[in-house]
């Protein structure tokens, strides 16, 4: 089996058990709320959160040239990422928060297989020289098999009859409780989130004209918060200032899609503290 320790979908549900764990002791996670900081801080990490969550939440599709379209907009985000360096944030991203490879192990639950097939379809999008075609056609057809799969009504599940509890069924439990828990920390990064979908898979044109767009939101923000702030803030806002307007004046060659990723980020921030 090809090893998944660094499948970001794989990582995600590992920090979900611990967190589910750290939430039995705690009212709070660490874990989790460390995970929710370095993603919304890194432009792959954010692009991998949003492609797993994506497809492993959407609804099914009645037709599968709908899937194969959403699919294929989706792994577009990834055409300008580099492998071999989002890999290398992902292996980061495990040790900090799970340890060391040798003393903890990543693994994927029920939606293994579908987390690998969306690894296996992001690698063949930004690793130079991939040729593992088979592999890829294997992972295409498991992701869209996903995205155009029939839905299991709860009515029509079989109940378990047995009282004595089922060890599996509390775990799931648990689990399910930490990930709505981390659904709920992220709420600050969905409510953009289509917006943002949108804008990483439009043309860069559309980028471009995006990233115009919100630099200039920012600023006129800046602008108002600058009349009625402390020394400290006013400094770091004029930082903040210097910092968008030189962006701006390099417009045509920066990498869009972290720009504005960054930018997104700091808009929320600021109206914050409107």
């Amino acid at each position: 089996m090809k090893d998944i320790t660094y499948n970001f979908g794989a990582i995600r549900d590992s920090v979900a058990r611990l967190s589910s764990m750290e939430l039995i002791k705690e009212d709070t996670s660490q874990t989790m709320e460390s995970f929710v900081s370095k993603v919304s801080e890194n432009p792959n990490l954010k692009k991998q959160q949003l492609i797993y969550k994506n497809i492993q939440s959407c609804k099914p599709f009645e037709k599968e040239r709908l899937a194969e379209r959403f699919l294929n907009q989706n792994l577009s985000m990834f055409k300008n990422v580099d492998w071999n360096q989002m890999m290398f944030e992902n292996k980061q991203l495990r040790k900090d928060l799970l340890g060391a490879p040798d003393v903890s192990h990543v693994e994927a639950s029920e939606a293994g297989d579908l987390f690998e097939a969306i690894n296996t379809l992001i690698e063949s999008v930004t690793r130079r020289g991939f040729a593992d075609f088979e592999a890829e056609a294997r992972a295409y057809d498991s992701v869209i098999s996903h995205l155009t799969r029939e839905v299991v009504e709860e009515g029509e599940k079989s109940e378990e009859k047995d009282d004595a509890p089922n060890l599996g069924e509390v775990w799931k439990f648990l689990t399910k409780m930490a990930v709505n828990n981390f659904n709920e920390r992220y709420d600050h990064l969905n409510e953009s989130e289509k917006e943002v979908l949108n804008v990483l898979i439009s043309s860069n044109g559309e980028k471009k004209e995006f990233l115009e767009g919100i630099i200039n939101e920012n600023l006129t923000i800046i602008n108002n918060l600058v009349e009625d702030v402390d020394k400290t803030h006013f400094d770091t806002l004029v930082s903040l200032k210097e910092k968008l307007q030189r962006m701006k004046e390099s417009i045509d060659t920066m990498k869009h899609d972290d720009c504005i990723l960054e930018c997104i980020d700091l808009k929320q921030n600021l109206q914050g503290l409107l």
